[in-house]
């Protein structure tokens, strides 16, 4: 399976004409301390996490690693976002980001997908996230 990483601009494909049931590449990331802290500093988030990652930087990064993948044309929006949060993920810690398209539709030109993804550590799944995002619709859609 081909990693994330390893994806450049040109071999990023445009979100709204992938079709439902499509699984993306294994990305794998860490975060690191500067990485919490900055993420901590733009949210406001002032709760101690010691060493551990906050959840919702995981979702963010975990997004972050799908766009080395995904192209999302001018126009599109994160309409939603789900999140269970299972164990802790660990600063630097390395990660591995699972996904695919669990449902897509189409309305009035736009394409609606929804992404499922799961985010692992070395103590099993520390995140599960659903995000909705509406591209508009191409001409291959």
């Amino acid at each position: 399976m081909r990693s994330l990483s390893h994806m450049t601009a040109s071999d990023r494909i445009i979100i709204s004409s992938l079709p439902r049931g499509h699984e993306f590449p294994l990305a794998q990331f860490s975060v690191n301390r500067a990485g919490i802290d900055a993420y901590l500093a733009a949210t406001g988030d002032a709760a101690p996490y010691g060493g551990a990652v906050p959840p919702l930087a995981a979702v963010a990064l975990g997004l972050h690693a799908l766009q080395q993948y995904l192209s999302l044309p001018e126009g599109s929006l994160h309409t939603g976002q789900e999140t269970e949060h299972a164990v802790i993920a660990r600063c630097d810690e390395p990660l591995t980001l699972t996904g695919r398209i669990a449902q897509r539709s189409e309305r009035q030109g736009y394409v609606i997908s929804v992404v499922e993804f799961e985010i692992a550590g070395a103590l099993g799944v520390c995140v599960r996230a659903r995000s909705t995002i509406m591209a508009p619709a191409g001409p291959s859609s």
